[in-house]
């Protein structure tokens, strides 16, 4: 539970570091290195995912049962999305029905996968007990 932790406080961190200086993506091609910025409301939904993964945080950090039950949620609803996303981009391009539909068959084993290990993690949440990796 330690590194999801970390992870969530890494989320927090760089958020807001998004948030306040208005980058959103660095990458690097063959001309160098771009960088691309919020436009519109970017800042602001740069300071609602901070806001999100600080309440994830503390509420893993608080044990607060409810949010084990709603970690079900959260995986399940990512793994919709994820699905929703790669047929939504990939779609249009060519044979990438072929893409989406490996992503289809793909994903909810791997969304299986981490709902499981999302469940034995109950003891952390009910059981005041240590991780149980």
């Amino acid at each position: 539970m330690t590194v999801l932790l970390g992870l969530l406080f890494t989320g927090v961190v760089f958020a807001l570091a998004s948030a306040i200086s208005g980058i959103q993506s660095i990458f690097t091609n063959h001309t160098g290195a771009v960088i691309t910025y919020w436009h519109g409301y970017g800042r602001l939904l740069a300071l609602a995912y901070a806001a999100l993964f600080a309440l994830s945080f503390y509420g893993i950090y608080r044990r607060y049962p409810i949010v084990w039950k709603l970690g079900f949620v959260v995986w399940y609803v990512s793994a919709a999305d994820f699905i929703f996303q790669a047929w939504r981009l990939l779609l249009p391009q060519p044979y990438g029905w072929i893409g989406a539909t490996a992503v289809t068959v793909v994903t909810p084993f791997v969304a299986l996968y981490w709902a499981n290990w999302w469940r034995r993690q109950k003891g952390w949440f009910i059981g005041r007990g240590e991780e149980q990796a």
